[in-house]
């Protein structure tokens, strides 16, 4: 891959995010060509292999700036009114994690067009793009790119930086660390497999900073050998040691290495089959790891190809917890290291001072280095911290005849001030180490009593505490990202990208005002087309030339071709099936030229028509778009369709719902120019009649009325999918997202559906997750813990902090008081997993309060029933089966059907005060919706309800259970039985049968006192909110 192309990521966004983000790129990719200010640039998208802020990237050099400006952009296409903050310590160390990423990517030895430079050298942003509001905390951005950003990138509200606490940077720089221990592994684990016979080298930033920290808690480091190095062994300890970060490098050296060796086994098959069967076996999975399974992004993957799918969907599934997939891992590797003697520089680990040459030459130097210190430590008292920065120069802080190599001899850990010390065990010392500690201390009054802050970045480090260069890591990020909030929808980048367009100097002004339609929809289709090509991209640049072609084509046609290239454009999404084609033909014999056909739907007809005249010459104009061309263009439109000739085939269009009186004169000279012309007129009913008058000789009027969603032919059913949008529960989803389940998409998407999304109108599923008067930035993640139990071998679970329902696999059982947070921490669950996952459909059942008036018919009903009035927000459902009926039931409300276990005759009606006599429907083992009259949005509802609770689809939030009651029992048992996932709150103290039945309950913890600081500090933070001391008690008053 040369430097001109880069590496994309797999996977797209929604239809909403496509276009938002195709239209926003070529609004960016245009003022990038047409700003006098941008010299060269270089852009890609969907970039791979950098993070989060990967949706648009670009590099350009601006005049009057020494460093190139450098974007890393994520657009967030969002409809609700949400604020973008870091909401979470997860988002926080996200973002942070992908800007470690892209840091790491600059090398100026690479040749990609965006990093070929150092980090340092380029001036970078990490921009969070979004239409949602910005939190009034955030500060002003007013850095000397701000200006120079809004030209470029900006279409609405202003430019702002997050505000942080050192807590955040206390995070961040754990990441950092985390980050570095990630890459020291596996920088070990290379070494270890690759290149064991030679030497270990010292000579990079990473090894530089730990190995001190490998000496002495990793390896056994021998003294130096004949041939100049040392030899280093893995320690027994190190497996046993419990420090986080230890337990890090652990965990991914092991992982690396089974990855790297690649062993195989020729009963791998068998012993994965094994393992599915019980997934905690952590002596199987020590067999599988790196021969037949790997652990990449936090999730075993099979190696081979060979295995079948269905393994692999085993394998997901069993959702093997991470610390199972390290526990197998230390298993299968801990024997092959113990067993490694590694050579390993005579500098390792910093055993002794480290100095190159003879006698003379090392006295010399320490002489040198004594000078030094003494210099330094006599521009502070004694008890003073002494600063050792980048100032000092490399000669003095290198490694190799630097101060560098004192740490851990003469340089340790001061556990109080956490900087480093003078040591006061000379015992210990190397001889060159003994040497020159016994020379400062005679030189240097009160030595132990002096302090080193360092601030260096590569230097050897004897902690986990964070450095000086980590803070710096910390804050630089904090500097660079920028939350561009309120910004335009993706209709709005349309309407400021055409206005732009439209803004372009051109000769012939008025043609190119309606041929500016058609550029951008040239150029918005071209750049679609390279942000859906897989795999590879090719970099725009200012050589580019795909704003130029646009514009070179569409002022080349005919005005009579650019609008029937918009039409096309346009309308690339819809195709027939063939059944549907002939059907439509055999409607009327295939005579078409010569008739108006009425249509509820005048998109989907033209298509099918279009379809239909195949290869013909043909033509669509739309009656709207030529009403409104300027009069120049309507009479050079008329003129080159009198002088078409009579082999052009012309579809017109009218979709308009307004009185077309007002047009009198050019609808009449439109006629006259298509007099004599093969016209095909297709129209809606408000406009027939007018129609009719104009286009006389068209005197064969029929309708076209049997468009449906399975007409369709199978790849335009799933454009069709993505494409469009339903609002699910309060927030806008493509169908594709919450159908997937192909052969139940022609039920779900009834003809009445279908017209409706075609048009454009808003289809709405199921209520809004709405809990306006809660406050989430209030929120603190609540920790829970299982109940201890000695009869039954539960695992236990502590301190488990949930941010979603997926936090915990087991179908969940909360207990605790009246009044102490379960109702509060569903409805924050809710919310975020809500967001995490917009298919998912959560159903609160207050269990107490849903069955206080009895139902009085058939248990099983009263289940259906109750989850249905809940999902639905909705009092007005009965369901009732054909033993019911049978009975006289009157029926006063809606009726629909359900599953009993066996074949069964259902019916349903909204008839008040009669009983049922609609005729019986046959179904067989799932429910179904039979009718639902004069009600289509509710009817609607509820099919997609069934097709969620009929594939198990649900997360079902049961409040106030209690056990000793039989009804509540029943419906946890119906959904059981159908793998919704269940969640039950209850106030009563779990009994052993409940323990059994539904496994140990979780209890919701305490704030702990850091957790109560962080609340009443968001609290005491807002304007609305005053804490206060009153008779000794802390007091919130709003």
């Amino acid at each position: 891959m040369n430097n001109k192309m880069y590496k994309k990521r797999a996977g797209t966004s929604g239809i909403q995010g496509q276009l938002y983000e195709t239209k926003l790129i070529s609004l960016i990719y245009f003022r990038l060509t047409h700003d006098d200010s941008v010299q060269q640039f270089s852009l890609a998208t969907n970039r791979d292999d950098i993070g989060e802020f990967d949706d648009v990237c670009f590099i350009a050099n601006i005049k009057g700036f020494d460093k190139p400006l450098a974007v890393f952009l994520q657009a967030k296409h969002r409809e609700n009114d949400k604020l973008l903050t870091f909401t979470s310590e997860t988002d926080l160390a996200k973002y942070f994690s992908s800007y470690l990423k892209i840091r790491r990517a600059f090398d100026p030895s690479g040749k990609d067009m965006i990093f070929e430079r150092k980090y340092d050298d380029t001036e970078c942003f990490f921009i969070m793009y979004t239409t949602t509001k910005g939190s009034p905390k955030n500060k002003m951005y007013e850095g000397a790119f701000a200006e120079c950003l809004k030209e470029l990138i900006g279409t609405g509200g202003c430019c702002t930086q997050p505000s942080y606490t050192d807590d955040d940077l206390d995070l961040l720089c754990k990441i950092v660390m985390k980050d570095q221990i990630t890459t020291l592994a596996t920088q070990l684990a290379k070494f270890i497999c690759d290149e064991s016979d030679s030497e270990m080298s010292t000579n990079n930033d990473i090894m530089l900073r730990y190995h001190v920290i490998l000496a002495l808690n990793v390896f056994d480091v021998s003294e130096i050998q004949p041939e100049g190095h040392r030899i280093a062994s893995f320690r027994q300890d190190f497996f046993s040691n419990n420090e986080e970060f230890i337990v890090l490098i652990k965990n991914i050296l092991c992982l690396e290495v089974l990855k790297k060796q690649k062993s195989e086994k020729n009963n791998g098959q068998s012993l994965l089959l094994k393992f599915l069967s019980e997934p905690s076996d952590v002596t199987t999975l020590s067999k599988l790891i790196g021969s037949v399974l790997t652990y990449k992004n936090d999730k075993l993957e099979l190696i081979s190809e060979s295995i079948t799918d269905d393994l692999q969907r085993q394998l997901d599934k069993a959702n093997v917890p991470q610390a199972t997939v390290y526990e197998a891992a230390e298993l299968a590797a801990k024997e092959y290291l113990l067993s490694l003697k590694l050579k390993v520089p005579a500098s390792f680990g910093n055993k002794d001072l480290t100095i190159r040459g003879d006698n003379k030459r090392i006295e010399k130097r320490l002489n040198y280095l004594t000078t030094k210190f003494i210099e330094l430590l006599k521009q502070s008292e004694p008890n003073d911290i002494v600063t050792i920065d980048e100032s000092l120069g490399d000669g003095f802080l290198k490694l190799n005849g630097g101060i560098a190599c004192a740490v851990g001899n003469i340089l340790v850990f001061d556990e109080n001030s956490r900087f480093l010390k003078f040591t006061d065990n000379c015992e210990s010392l190397g001889d060159l180490a003994k040497t020159w500690y016994e020379t400062l201390i005679v030189k240097i009054e009160n030595l132990h009593e002096y302090k080193l802050h360092v601030k260096v970045k590569n230097f050897p480090k004897l902690s986990f505490e964070r450095g000086e260069y980590d803070m710096s890591i910390a804050r630089d990020f904090y500097s660079k990202v920028l939350f561009y909030t309120n910004q335009a929808t993706q209709n709005g980048v349309e309407e400021i990208l055409r206005e732009e367009i439209d803004n372009q100097p051109c000769s012939d002004v008025h043609n190119f005002k309606i041929r500016s339609e058609l550029i951008f929809l040239k150029y918005h289709d071209e750049i679609q087309r390279l942000w859906l090509i897989p795999k590879v991209g090719s970099y725009l640049t200012e050589k580019s030339k795909v704003f130029e072609n646009a514009v070179a084509n569409a002022m080349s046609e005919p005005l009579m071709g650019v609008i029937k290239n918009m039409h096309n454009i346009k309308n690339k999404i819809l195709t027939f099936n063939e059944n549907a084609i002939n059907r439509f033909a055999m409607q009327h014999d295939g005579r078409f030229i010569g008739t108006i056909i009425v249509s509820k739907s005048c998109v989907l007809t033209v298509a099918k028509v279009e379809q239909y005249l195949g290869s013909k010459n043909h033509v669509v104009l739309d009656l709207e778009y030529i009403l409104k061309l300027s009069l120049k263009n309507y009479n050079t439109l008329c003129k080159e369709l009198t002088n078409t000739t009579k082999d052009h085939i012309f579809i017109i269009v009218c979709n308009l719902f307004r009185d077309l009186r007002d047009s009198d004169n050019r609808l009449e000279n439109i006629a006259k120019a298509f007099d004599g012309k093969q016209i095909i007129v297709i129209t809606n009913k408000t406009s027939v009649d007018i129609m009719k008058e104009y286009f006389f000789q068209n005197s064969n009027v029929w309708d076209d009325d049997r468009n449906g969603f399975a007409d369709l032919s199978v790849e335009s059913q799933k454009k069709f999918l993505a494409a469009y949008n339903i609002k699910f529960l309060g927030k806008y989803v493509s169908l594709d997202v919450i159908i997937d389940d192909e052969s139940a998409t022609a039920g779900l998407i009834d003809k009445k559906t279908f017209y409706k999304l075609i048009n454009d109108e808003t289809v709405r599923i199921g209520p809004q997750y709405d809990y306006s008067n809660y406050a989430k930035k209030f929120n603190i993640n609540r920790r829970v813990s299982r109940t201890k139990t000695q009869e039954h071998k539960f695992y236990d679970v502590k301190d488990k902090v949930l941010e979603t329902f997926y936090d915990l696999e087991d179908d969940v059982v909360l207990i605790s008081g009246q009044g102490l947070g379960k109702s509060t921490l569903l409805r924050h669950l809710i919310l975020t997993t809500a967001e995490l996952d917009p298919k998912v459909w959560m159903v609160r059942i207050n269990i107490r309060y849903k069955l206080k008036s009895s139902l009085r018919y058939d248990t099983t009903e009263k289940i259906l029933t109750l989850v249905c009035q809940s999902a639905l927000c909705d009092e007005s459902f009965l369901l009732v089966y054909d033993e019911g009926i049978s009975s006289h039931i009157p029926v006063r409300k809606d009726v629909l059907c359900y599953e009993i276990d066996r074949p069964s005759k259902f019916y349903v009606s909204r008839k008040k005060n009669k009983h049922l006599k609609e005729s019986p429907v046959e179904y067989n083992y799932s429910k179904a919706l039979c009718s639902c009259r004069n009600c289509h949005r509710r009817a609607l509802e509820i099919k997609f309800f069934l097709h969620y609770y009929n594939r198990g689809k649900l997360i079902l939030l049961i409040e106030n259970f209690d056990e000793r009651i039989p009804e509540h029992k029943e419906i946890v048992d119906e959904y059981r039985k159908r793998k919704h996932r269940i969640w039950i709150t209850s106030e009563a103290p779990p009994s052993s049968n409940l323990q059994l039945w539904l496994g140990p309950s979780y209890k919701i913890e305490n704030f702990s006192p850091s957790e109560q600081d962080k609340y009443l500090t968001l609290l005491h933070q807002d304007a609305h909110y005053t804490i206060a001391v009153i008779g000794g008690e802390i007091k919130i008053l709003s």
